[in-house]
């Protein structure tokens, strides 16, 4: 009993070269059925790209496959370029196209004398080979003897036997100054060892040798079309609808092809692929069927095909994309003009229309209120198909991390795929935050009940889709983080933020057993030279590690005395009761401070892979991303500011270099009364230092009154 089953093409990534690795292509079975004529172990090539051609792309023009460079087939097949020049596979060609055998695509170029002369083709990959068959043709100008009418083939086997032969070109076609060509056929069972005469087992290399034609100035070309690996032989076979599925040619004869287009404006059209299995050329020719649902596109009549040749028609049969989605069917017979024995064949070509993406509008999201990102795809219309997309690209902005649609995800029809979004704190001054995640989309489609993705023709590009993201940081004024050794440090475990400053952690590697805690307090600015605001202490309760420490700083919180880019972290030196550098309290004094503009993460890059412990003292300034750095192997008391300068104007809060209404408005936001403890980020408001923010706290403001744009007294607070 002959069952059918339905083969629809889904191929990705067909461009790999020269890395060893292999192409991904996949086949797959919707209706997982017995087919009434068995796969054959047969792989043809005629060099054209698409599923209309050999089912996956060859190296493209205008480059093709450079010299020195390999390109490997979805089956495992070498073709390495040795010509010293480049290697196409396209109709681009001058001559060869006059050549018997030669039409459509090729594997052509024109070899000069910078290489080594050859096509080699390995089947390491695929397995031992038996037989072998190509069309061959090569022209060259300029040469008094003419173009060669043989050409030398070398063969290796698994064994390691390996041979050169001499094949005879028998047929003569108008190159450059005429050229030769033939059909050239090789078996494993009639080759034998050059040297010891032991039978070859298979074919596992060969190399098809081009010096004959090497030019450095006149033209030459060659060109091989109709590559067949492990044909049918003498006396077995026969011509048959066929589709490659990545281990080979299948007999589709009583099963469905079919091929997927997206709806639109114009006609889409689909051919078939005919291979002839048996010992002898001959022609072919298609009928359609009646009773379908497709249009007559031309069928095929008497077409010539040689003897293990596989063909590509591209469209015998057609439909108006504008048809409603859904699934389009037709019959096509397949006839051997000249073998009445060789029974016909019959297959079904089937058209699958797909309504394009309708893809739901992104909302903003509000990522403190745990939203998240979704993307949804409008169901498919009854009876019919609704194309997919899938992620390519995804970009973010802002201090997020996006866990979901990543490259490759899908979004199918009738599908809302979700992806969560979560606030880096680490580094992050308290408040709002904004940014946006992007994906780039690219039109798919999906078949069958193991969904599996397929080619869709005539897909239109996707734009972008961007989502608003919007969170808010409250203060994390003391944070811990236990530690093993050889656990990193940062970035992104450990840090503290107010509305004003921000510290984290963000390298070094932790040694020992242990535990690190931060905590964010008030420095009084006018009293500590060069400090601004706030500081952070640090302890380890094991040996301090080589770590980075990074502070975040907003540009309205700098007074006018501080010149930004010389801002410093600094540490308070207990000893001497003063503010330093942070870099002079390490292990070595500062002998190995060294200034850096820019970013940690940059400094970073250009160490090349070297320790932390070699840069000891290293610090910057990122006035970019307002962050101030330096890598210390000390803990204790850290504050930001320019060392010799300070804020010294104490009611002077928004750092102005004037006490005004805009002063006073700060203030009043923090009065309290007598004896209720300032808030955190209200401690520079208490002018008298008696923990409190009331009226005498006011009668220092009003000493230091100067009024808009008028110097404040530094000595005003008395």
């Amino acid at each position: 009993m002959s069952r059918t089953r339905t083969l629809l093409i889904s191929r990705t990534d067909h461009r790999e070269q020269a890395s060893g690795s292999r192409c991904a292509w996949t086949v797959s079975l919707l209706s997982v059925l017995v087919l009434a004529s068995p796969l054959l172990a047969q792989v043809s090539y005629t060099f054209s790209s698409g599923f209309n051609g050999d089912g996956f792309d060859w190296p493209a023009s205008p480059t093709g496959l450079l010299s020195a460079d390999a390109f490997y087939t979805p089956e495992g097949i070498e073709f390495i370029n040795y010509t010293g020049n480049n290697v196409f596979f396209d109709s681009q060609y001058q001559v060869i196209g006059n050549a018997p055998g030669f039409s459509g695509d090729a594997l052509w170029g024109n070899p000069l004398d910078l290489g080594y002369g050859a096509i080699d083709i390995s089947f390491y990959g695929y397995g031992p080979v038996q037989r072998i068959a190509f069309d061959f043709a090569w022209s060259v100008a300029g040469s008094p003897w003419g173009t060669p009418d043989s050409v030398y083939v070398h063969f290796q086997d698994s064994e390691g036997h390996s041979t050169t032969l001499l094949y005879f070109l028998p047929d003569t076609f108008t190159g450059f100054d005429g050229g030769s060509a033939g059909h050239l056929a090789f078996s494993a069972a009639d080759l034998t060892d050059d040297y010891t005469g032991e039978p070859f087992v298979d074919i596992q290399w060969m190399s098809v040798d081009l010096w004959p034609v090497i030019t450095d100035g006149p033209s030459s070309e060659y060109g091989i079309d109709n590559f067949v690996v492990d044909g049918h032989e003498a006396g077995s076979g026969e011509l048959y609808p066929s589709v490659y599925t990545g281990s080979g040619l299948a007999n589709v004869s009583g099963g469905t092809l079919g091929h997927s287009f997206l709806r639109g404006s114009g006609t889409a059209f689909v051919g078939i692929q005919v291979t002839n299995g048996t010992e002898n050329d001959t022609t072919f020719s298609t009928i359609l069927e009646p009773g379908g649902d497709l249009d007559d596109a031309g069928q095929i009549s008497h077409s010539f095909i040689a003897a293990d040749q596989t063909l590509y028609t591209p469209s015998v049969v057609s439909i108006d994309r504008a048809k409603p989605s859904g699934t389009y069917e037709s019959q096509i017979t397949v006839v051997n003009d000249l073998n009445p024995f060789d029974p016909d064949d019959t297959v079904t070509l089937a058209i699958y229309l797909f309504d394009p993406p309708s893809l739901t509008a992104p909302s903003p999201v509000d990522v403190t209120a745990e939203e998240k990102i979704q993307l949804g795809n409008a169901t498919a219309p009854a009876n019919g198909y609704r194309a997919a997309v899938k992620v390519t690209d995804r970009s973010i902005i802002g201090p997020f991390a996006v866990a979901g649609l990543m490259n490759g995800a899908a979004v199918k029809p009738g599908e809302t795929v979700q992806a969560a979004v979560t606030l880096n704190r680490f580094g992050q001054l308290s408040g709002n935050h904004d940014g946006t995640f992007t994906a780039s989309l690219q039109m798919t489609a999906f078949m069958g009940i193991y969904s599996v993705e397929i080619l869709l023709a005539e897909a239109e590009p996707i734009p972008d889709v961007s989502w608003m993201l919007q969170a808010t940081l409250t203060d994390t004024l003391a944070d811990s983080l236990a530690y093993a050794p050889g656990d990193p440090l940062g970035p992104g475990r450990i840090g503290v933020n107010s509305a004003k400053s921000a510290a984290t952690i963000v390298g070094g590697v932790a040694s020992a057993n242990g535990n690190v805690h931060m905590a964010l307090s008030p420095v009084a600015g006018d009293e500590i030279t060069g400090v601004l605001g706030h500081g952070v202490e640090t302890s380890f309760t094991s040996t301090v590690p080589v770590h980075v420490v990074q502070w975040t700083y907003g540009d309205e919180d700098l007074c006018p005395a501080i010149v930004e880019a010389n801002l410093r972290l600094l540490f308070f030196d207990a000893d001497t009761g003063t503010w330093k550098p942070a870099v002079h309290g390490n292990s070595d004094g500062g002998a190995g401070a060294a200034f850096h503009a820019g970013s940690f993460q940059a400094f970073a890059n250009s160490l090349g892979g070297a320790p932390l412990s070699s840069v000891l003292g290293a610090h910057g300034v990122d006035t970019v991303n307002n962050h101030i750095w330096a890598v210390v192997d000390h803990q204790g008391l850290f504050g930001i500011g320019e060392p010799g300068r300070s804020c010294t104007v104490r009611a002077d809060f928004d750092r102005d270099g004037d006490v005004d209404e805009d002063d006073l408005e700060l203030f009043t936001a923090c009065a309290a009364g007598p004896a209720v403890p300032v808030a955190f980020d209200c401690e520079d408001k208490d002018l008298t230092g008696d923990g409190d923010a009331d009226s005498e706290d006011f009668a220092v403001f009003q000493r230091c009154y100067s009024g808009p744009d008028t110097p404040a007294d530094p000595n005003c607070a008395g």
